[in-house]
């Protein structure tokens, strides 16, 4: 009995074997795996996150090196250093409508490709002009003058291109995944422009930003899907008007009770945060807190890894709070950041400044992950889409002409004031902005809509 084998006993080995199998061979990645109706699935996706990337990635670059350029090169004022600010931005307010609607009469693709190609050559004349000791600046000015008007035209076409290759869910995934990879850059781009600024020059430096651009376009010319052109009927184009065009996407903006309520939000948010700009931050890191440059870059971009911890983390506080309330509690989150910056000061020393300054960083900018998620989905989703350029060049021209006007303030504020007193008035100002959104009664949206046709 003792060397007999039963059928029992061969089933239950099998049994432990197989699962013991199964225990040692399991993909230690499945998962990693996507799921069938991932947006990932779709190669198309991919080349547009990776062209993204890339380019903001060398975006970074820039938003530290043309400060730093203005502050160690030219030795421009704490005014003028605003302006740059000012120069990046007013195309946005005086081509965001007139772009939107031309954009709505073609395809978006050979757009991309333009903005980015036209973006490496505007970036190289700064450091030409830096070889040729001509660089001051004026030409810093017109050249982010030119730049702003590229990424103008690009954001509309890639906002408006996104939604013709995802639908429904698909494109409220892809866009808190594009807003956590934009975060993500916007946590490696600025340390290592901060090195790259230090070891190179700011000139040198854009250098590395205009390859960036160049990959973008080279990766957005690999994209396969095919654009459905816009169609118009005879009458369509005799009585094609552009101002008619413009004030129909502006009307769908201001006459819907929530796109009004988000604008209205984000002009106050960009008017004040225009008062502590960017560009004002960097010189008060860099005259008042004596940070070195490099610190200067790690300090900014670890601050935007609560972007990316917003955007993972935004599906679980939507089931939990719904969508409306997480967009309006993103909101009242915001103000954090500049307020920090405006608390700090010398005596502190370098550690705790550095500490205290990535935490008010990382708040403030979870509340913008929340907040910018939802209400770019939203937006998307309830617009028809032969209004998306439109919409979305309405949305951007209402939304950003608060930066410019603050920025223009802030520089009076930091030339006769002082830079700190710009960082408190516009965290002051910055706290008002949820109200519009209180309004317009879009915290009672519990769920984002189906995508509408049309």
């Amino acid at each position: 009995m003792s060397g007999t084998v039963t059928a029992g006993m061969r089933r239950s080995y099998a049994g432990w074997r197989s699962a013991a199998y199964s225990l040692r061979v399991r993909n230690p990645f499945a998962r990693l795996r996507l799921n069938v109706d991932d947006p990932f699935q779709n190669p198309d996706v991919r080349l547009l996150f990776g062209a993204q990337g890339i380019s903001s990635l060398g975006s970074q670059v820039s938003h530290i090196a043309f400060p730093l350029i203005a502050i160690d090169v030219i030795n421009a004022s704490n005014g003028s250093v605003a302006l740059l600010e000012l120069a990046y931005l007013i195309p946005f307010v005086l081509l965001g409508l007139p772009a939107g609607a031309l954009l709505d009469r073609r395809t978006r693709r050979p757009v991309l490709i333009a903005t980015d190609i036209a973006r490496t050559g505007l970036l190289l004349i700064v450091p030409i002009c830096y070889v040729l000791n001509i660089l001051n600046m004026p030409i810093l000015l017109v050249v982010l003058f030119l730049i702003g008007a590229c990424s103008l035209l690009y954001d509309v076409a890639h906002q408006s291109y996104l939604p013709a290759i995802l639908r429904g869910p698909q494109l409220g995934v892809a866009n808190g995944r594009l807003m956590a990879m934009e975060s993500a850059t916007g946590v490696a781009g600025p340390a290592l422009a901060g090195i790259v600024v230090a070891r190179l020059t700011g000139p040198i430096a854009l250098v590395i930003d205009s390859l960036s651009f160049l990959v973008s376009a080279l990766m957005v010319q690999r994209v396969r899907h095919v654009e459905q052109a816009p169609t118009f009927t005879e009458r369509e184009v005799e009585e094609r008007s552009l101002l008619r065009e413009m004030r129909e996407g502006l009307a769908w903006v201001v006459q819907h009770p929530h796109l009004r309520g988000n604008a209205l939000a984000a002009l106050i948010f960009n008017f004040f945060g225009g008062l502590a700009s960017g560009p004002l931050i960097i010189a008060y890191a860099r005259r008042e807190l004596a940070l070195p440059t490099e610190l200067i870059g790690f300090v900014i971009g670890a601050g935007t890894i609560g972007i990316v911890v917003g955007t993972i983390v935004n599906a679980k506080v939507v089931r939990w709070l719904g969508m409306g309330r997480t967009l309006v509690l993103g909101g009242f989150i915001l103000p954090v950041m500049p307020l920090g910056f405006a608390l700090l000061d010398r005596s502190m020393g370098v550690p705790l400044i550095a500490a205290l300054a990535i935490l008010t960083q990382f708040v403030a900018f979870f509340g913008a992950g929340l907040f910018h998620v939802n209400q770019v989905t939203y937006r998307q989703l309830i617009t028809p889409a032969r209004l998306l350029g439109r919409m979305n060049a309405s949305m951007k021209t209402v939304m950003l002409l608060g930066l410019p006007l603050g920025a223009l303030i802030g520089s009076v504020i930091a030339e006769n004031f002082g830079l700190r007193a710009a960082l408190f008035a516009g965290a002051a100002g910055i706290i008002l902005g949820p109200l519009p959104l209180l309004a317009s009664g879009i915290a009672r949206v519990h769920a984002q809509p189906a995508h509408t046709e049309g």
